[in-house]
């Protein structure tokens, strides 16, 4: 399925943006704003995300990464169900399980983040970045 780059926030330049929405049994995000990010290993959300889903972390796996602050951040791992949305915003275009990284300190004015671990390792995700779109297959 092919994508379109957005400007999803003023004076930022279009990238690979998709509308996503998390869900844990019966408890489900609104629509989330997440960049396509090959350079983070896992989909980092913030704190606040987890809360709305009723995720249990205290037994969860830690993680500590780096990136978005330039200082070492600690999150935790959780597995939760994760529908990407066409862009029509109405229809999913692909759900999966996906472990994701729940982290206090991430704040990412651009959205979350959608890594390797949990995102990439479900597709093959293409690129035509002078085309302004990028391609997702299953």
């Amino acid at each position: 399925m092919i994508f379109t780059y957005t400007t999803a926030f003023p004076n930022t330049p279009p990238r690979p943006y998709l509308d996503v929405i998390l869900r844990n049994g019966f408890y489900t995000t609104n629509k989330l704003v997440a960049l396509v990010d090959s350079g983070a290993d896992y989909s980092i959300f913030p704190n606040e995300v987890a809360e709305e889903l009723r995720l249990d972390l205290g037994h969860a796996s830690s993680w500590s990464f780096s990136g978005t602050t330039g200082k070492l951040q600690d999150a935790k791992l959780a597995e939760i169900s994760l529908a990407v949305l066409k862009e029509n915003d109405l229809e999913h275009a692909f759900e999966l399980r996906a472990v994701c990284a729940f982290c206090d300190t991430f704040r990412l004015a651009g959205g979350v983040l959608l890594g390797q671990n949990g995102f990439f390792s479900h597709f093959k995700t293409t690129f035509y970045q002078a085309l302004n779109r990028f391609e997702i297959e299953q």
